[in-house]
């Protein structure tokens, strides 16, 4: 079953569960930031790509561009020293020789012919035309010499010695010949060019006999501590050193597409996910907080690209200001949702190094956990915001460096100096800008919240001089609001802010309205009920216009706007004896869209049922049950439809409700009994 939306002829389904009411004009700005984030991701990769890599990486057979030196421990299997092995041992295996016995007749009689020029003819042209230029003499002294020293190497005891490298053996003999060098040399080239035919060496063999020895050497396996230095600058960068650079994640000087690739579908799938998670800035919100997330996400990726700059590792700490805005001025999930997510994505736009993203995206997930858990009791000062944000990112940098220390190196001084003063920066940043996000983006904190419910407020000290009735209900409405919001885990402080300013609209009319009235005076006994509930009903619409002229944030005016939802003064229609139109005696609305708004509506009927009933509450079962009938008939109205209230909610507002008025009343209660 699925959620339908129609658009234009266009029918769109989502998950029930995850039902996206989105209009036309949010869907398409949705689009557009969609885009523009994608577009500013491959962006600032490339910048960021072309600031560090372009000219700085290394290329496989070209020198290197600097020292690299192991960045974390690594056992790794050395090929290029196994192959040099391999090579040195084959080296060895200088050629198989063999003997061919058919032919050792045929070069023996060439040899004991030697003397005859017929024989010749076995023998080189060059050593044919050296004999015969030579003296006759000299010619046969040399001649006499090569027979007996080559019938000797042929003579079956030479071969019972199994001398296979006969050739090897020439000189041996040819040392102890009473010849010249020169005379040696030649007698030596008529044996050599001989005793091919005889013994020759098998390159199958020899091949076979290599491979053989190759195959019995294991493979080398190396183990590189951090700090080892890798390759000095200069030196040839071979494919063996290739791999290990990018096992630890240097960059090569080429544009690394596929990575690009994957951070652009990595961003357009994460622009999906709001659609199936409770964060309620793209969910039935205006354009306006969608815009806001986007920017926060994006100034968040603009500070990682400028701190990955300095140092890629440290790329992580500038998720620091977003995740501290993400907090004060949004619900949990959706900060850390930001935090987490956009964080970890800006690590990967930011940085082309693939080492440090992991130190890098362990660092941004520090931040977002600690903030998570530091941010539990929001801070309502600039002080205590700065020293929350600055405490999130000293521990997330004190554990980094701990994990770092262990698993990377030790970090040095000048290292820890920068952190420090990036940390004051950032956290500076943080604070100055934060007015300047609240008013552009329409967004409150809780340090703005306390400054609208100071007493020294211009618009609350003119509610407490011209409509003190409405001052003091306001105050009353704030305390049981307040008390049922943190019951059900609501942000009570924004309650408070919204009962403070939800009845402001009385201050153009204050006597029109009985808080403010003489006790037996009633201005509308001499009004027609057309024009007394025209003037009741004014007062929200007059009460929006004066929050715009003092500037009040939306959220206040939500709160201004709802808190009668579309409830109608069943009074003045039955004094009008239900003459007319009901419409016109019922409020605009709209009805409560948040949990605050809903639980201020219910504070302020039963503020006011309770003071209505006057003497008769006298004991707390007569409280509960005026209390239970406010919030039954507001849910038989249903002016609770459009927030997710449990039943376990209502039972807890209830409690709180009567528990707090109680207090209020225990000692009209004592005197009342005495």
């Amino acid at each position: 079953m699925k959620f339908m939306k129609k658009r234009k002829g266009t029918t769109r389904g989502y998950p029930k569960n995850v039902a996206v009411a989105l209009s036309g004009s949010s869907l398409r700005l949705e689009w557009l930031l969609r885009l523009f984030i994608l577009a500013l991701a491959g962006g600032l990769f490339f910048w960021g790509w072309r600031l560090d890599v372009a000219d700085k990486g290394f290329k496989v057979g070209l020198p290197s561009p600097r020292d690299y030196y192991v960045l974390s421990e690594i056992t790794y299997l050395d090929e290029d020293t196994t192959r040099q092995l391999k090579e040195n041992l084959a080296s060895r295996v200088l050629g198989v020789k063999v003997i061919d016995f058919s032919l050792v007749p045929i070069v023996r009689a060439v040899l004991e012919d030697i003397d005859n020029p017929s024989s010749w003819s076995y023998l080189p042209e060059g050593l044919v035309n050296i004999l015969k230029a030579l003296p006759s003499s000299k010619r046969g002294r040399i001649l006499d010499v090569t027979r007996n020293i080559g019938l000797q190497m042929l003579s079956l005891d030479n071969y019972s010695s199994s001398s296979t490298d006969l050739r090897g053996d020439l000189w041996k003999y040819l040392a102890n010949a009473n010849l010249p060098i020169a005379d040696k040399n030649i007698a030596y080239q008529i044996l050599s060019y001989l005793f091919t035919f005889v013994v020759e060496t098998d390159s199958e063999t020899t091949a076979l006999v290599r491979e053989f020895y190759k195959s019995s050497v294991e493979l080398v396996e190396k183990v590189l501590k951090p700090g080892t230095l890798l390759v000095k600058k200069g030196e040839l960068i071979t494919p063996g050193i290739a791999n290990l650079l990018r096992l630890q994640g240097y960059p090569e000087s080429r544009f690394p597409n596929m990575q690009l690739a994957m951070v652009l579908l990595m961003v357009f799938l994460w622009s999906f996910l709001h659609r199936y998670t409770d964060l309620q800035e793209w969910r039935q919100t205006s354009t306006i907080r969608m815009t806001y997330f986007a920017t926060l996400l994006i100034l968040g990726w603009v500070m990682q690209f400028g701190v990955a700059r300095v140092n890629a590792l440290y790329s992580g700490i500038g998720t620091l200001p977003i995740v501290g805005w993400g907090y004060l001025t949004m619900p949990y999930i959706s900060a850390f949702y930001l935090g987490l997510s956009g964080g970890l994505l800006g690590v990967m736009i930011s940085s082309s190094n693939s080492f440090a993203y992991l130190y890098s995206m362990f660092l941004a997930v520090l931040i977002t956990v600690l903030a998570h858990a530091v941010f539990k009791e929001r801070p309502t000062t600039q002080g205590k915001a700065f020293l929350k944000i600055e405490l999130v990112g000293f521990v997330a940098v004190a554990l980094w460096y701990a994990f770092s220390g262990v698993f990377y190196h030790v970090p040095l001084l000048r290292d820890m100096l920068f952190v420090l003063l990036l940390l004051f920066c950032l956290g500076g940043i943080f604070i100055l800008l934060l007015p300047l996000i609240e008013r552009v983006f329409d967004v409150v904190s809780p340090i703005r919240l306390m400054e609208l419910t100071h007493p020294s407020n211009a618009l609350l000290k003119r509610l407490q001089v011209e409509a003190p009735g409405t001052y003091h209900h306001s105050m009353m409405v704030s305390t049981l609001a307040e008390a049922a919001a943190e019951q059900i885990r609501a942000n009570a402080l924004l309650v408070r802010g919204g009962a403070y300013y939800h009845d402001i609209g009385k201050l153009k009319r204050p006597q029109y309205f009985i808080e403010n009235q003489i006790e037996g005076e009633n201005v509308h006994d001499t009004l027609s009920p057309s024009l007394s509930a025209l003037i009741i009903l004014s007062h929200v619409q007059e009460g929006i216009n004066l929050a715009k002229e003092y500037g009040l944030p939306s959220a206040m005016i939500d709160f201004i706007a709802e808190h009668h939802g579309t409830t109608c003064l069943s009074y003045f229609y039955n004094k009008a004896r239900r003459n007319g139109d009901k419409d016109q005696y019922c409020y605009p609305g709209p009805k409560p869209r948040s949990k605050e708004t809903a639980l201020l509506m219910l504070a302020d009927s039963v503020e006011a049922a309770v003071r209505a009933l006057g003497p008769s509450v006298l004991d707390i079962t007569t409280l509960d049950d005026a209390v239970k009938q406010v919030i039954e008939v507001k849910k038989q109205e249903g002016q609770l439809d459009e927030v997710n209230l449990t039943m376990k909610d209502l039972s807890a507002i209830r409690q709180a409700f009567v528990t707090t008025l109680m207090s209020m009343y225990h000692t009209r209660w004592v005197r009342d009994k005495k």
